[in-house]
């Protein structure tokens, strides 16, 4: 079974700022693996900024002129972008394709039929109070809201969505934690590679911060980076104000709590 599973698309999915971008690199890296930066197929397509002054004149909306339902094009859509895929996967000279955005933890049901249930999904998980953090330091307007209390409900959202869909599609899913993965890379991925018929490469880590990485739509801070850090984790703890963390916690403590992350004030 393991063995079929080596030509399945790999599919990244959380929150924003949770260490998608590090997973994302860390995978290209691999020797089978062709993982490049965000393409946003899903996004644009199903208009997933939450503020976009030019949605209405988005292929998606502007589709809806076909009067098919939304299953039928994005499908269509779908198929096509999969064989490119493909298509770039062989250039690479790889044997299969990972793609990764945020927003797969909210897609990943399509992912699922697009593909007919043969991929392999991975949803990353971070401290919640250090992506709301982190959030605070990047300028993504149309994506990431403003407000602490919207920041939270971004993430609970995202998360709840990636993890409910790991669940229900166990066989095919796991969940990796940023903390574990700046901590002992190999040991974090072992597991997951395992699931998705891979073994752990040491290519994963070497040259993490060159260009073979490929460039384009992903975080800034993790390009040119070429060594792990765990330097971020707890940064929570010094960035956010007392009435900020409260605020969070009132979103969030219940997923936070159940993924085992302590919301204490103090380690």
């Amino acid at each position: 079974m393991r063995r079929g599973r080596r030509s399945w698309p790999i599919i990244v999915g959380g929150s924003h700022r949770s260490g998608t971008t590090l997973v994302r690199r860390l995978l290209n890296g691999h020797p089978h693996i062709f993982c490049p930066p965000e393409i946003k197929f899903h996004k644009d397509l199903l208009g997933q900024f939450p503020n976009d002054p030019l949605a209405h004149g988005r292929l998606g909306r502007s589709i809806a002129a076909l009067a098919l339902p939304a299953e039928t094009w994005l499908d269509e859509f779908g198929r096509a972008f999969c064989r490119c895929y493909d298509l770039a996967t062989a250039r690479a000279g790889k044997q299969r394709w990972a793609d990764k955005n945020p927003e797969n933890a909210l897609n990943a049901g399509h992912w699922h039929r697009l593909l007919k249930g043969r991929m392999f999904f991975i949803m990353v998980v971070r401290h919640p109070l250090d992506v709301i953090s982190s959030m605070a330091e990047v300028k993504m307007d149309k994506v990431i809201p403003s407000t602490v209390e919207g920041r939270a409900a971004h993430v609970r959202d995202y998360v709840a969505a990636g993890l409910t869909f790991a669940a229900q599609h166990n066989r095919i899913s796991a969940v990796l934690r940023y903390e574990d993965v700046v901590s002992d890379p190999e040991r974090a991925f072992r597991p997951v590679l395992d699931m998705s018929g891979e073994r752990f490469a040491d290519t994963m880590l070497r040259d993490l911060g060159s260009d073979a990485y490929g460039q384009g739509l992903e975080d800034p801070k993790a390009r040119g980076r070429a060594e792990l850090s765990g330097e971020s984790v707890g940064r929570w703890r010094f960035d956010l104000t007392g009435p900020e963390v409260a605020t969070a916690k009132a979103v969030v403590e219940p997923m936070a709590l159940a993924l085992g992350y302590n919301l204490a004030a103090s380690a």
